[in-house]
């Protein structure tokens, strides 16, 4: 594991400070809110719902203050990588993760919460500023394609294809009707990905089966694991079977119910694979 001083930044005293100023448009009945967060260097421009701030907060901390899903040095992009982020939410990973690809990089982040995807494109658009190219598709990712109902919770960032998930901590607000793609496809369609980050309420386990056979096209998987629903130990037999090495398991005490679980493989084991550089 690396030290990640000089990548996050953030320092926590500003969230907690956030908290008590965000209350203030909140009153007033603001929308949002245009935040600028710190991150490598960089003071990186985000919109935030007011309506959803707690929320928001806490995906702050998880993305530029805890920097959970930097914890791994093979795990932070470079420029000129590609970057699947499956369950983008408001777009903080993959406005961190644009920087780091540049302009010769690109992001592809599915998001399937109505709630959230005009948040999520504005980000992605704030973040093509600095020449990253973030692409959006509002679709959830899945076993099957087609159309499928997601439970959307009182807690945003807790939306599920699983009722089961989303109730044990928050409450279904609404069921909406979404589309859907399979992550086979998605890969296929790609043909090769530095990096994965997979956040997707407990169905990890379910789409890393069905895309078995396409996962020879990533380099690096970041798994974030609910513990509710899915075994560690299950995830991480499933990718040794088929090529990964150097997996860490990485638990946050901001995250008592789930960890990153953290992969890669060769390149000389990859399908697809081109030089960034």
């Amino acid at each position: 594991m690396a030290s990640l001083i000089s990548l996050c930044t953030l320092k926590p005293w500003k969230t907690h400070l956030l908290k008590h100023i965000l209350t203030i448009p909140r009153v007033i009945k603001l929308p949002h809110l245009k935040l600028k967060v710190d991150f490598s260097g960089w003071r990186i421009p985000i919109l935030i719902p007011v309506k959803y701030f707690e929320s928001a907060l806490l995906n702050i901390e998880h993305v530029f203050v805890n920097c959970d899903y930097f914890q791994v040095d093979y795990a932070i992009p470079a420029p000129g990588y590609s970057v699947l982020d499956i369950g983008g939410f408001l777009g903080f990973y993959s406005s961190a993760t644009s920087r780091l690809t540049g302009e010769s990089g690109v992001v592809y982040v599915f998001e399937p919460n109505p709630l959230v995807l005009s948040y999520l494109a504005r980000n992605a658009e704030i973040s093509t500023t600095s020449g990253a190219r973030v692409r959006v598709y509002p679709r959830a990712v899945c076993v099957e394609g087609g159309v499928v109902e997601l439970y959307v919770g009182e807690n945003p960032a807790v939306s599920s294809l699983l009722a089961e998930h989303v109730e044990l901590f928050t409450k279904i607000n609404r069921r909406v009707q979404v589309k859907c793609t399979r992550l086979s496809s998605v890969l296929r369609h790609l043909r090769y990905v530095d990096i994965v980050k997979l956040d997707v309420e407990g169905l990890e386990l379910d789409l890393l089966r069905e895309a078995s056979d396409e996962l020879n096209r990533v380099r690096v998987l970041v798994v974030e694991v609910h513990r509710d629903l899915v075994e560690t130990s299950e995830v991480e037999e499933l990718l040794i079977n088929h090529g990964f090495r150097d997996i860490v398991v990485y638990t946050s005490s901001e995250m008592p119910y789930q960890v990153i679980l953290y992969a890669k493989r060769t390149l000389s084991s990859m399908r697809g694979y081109r030089d960034p550089c």
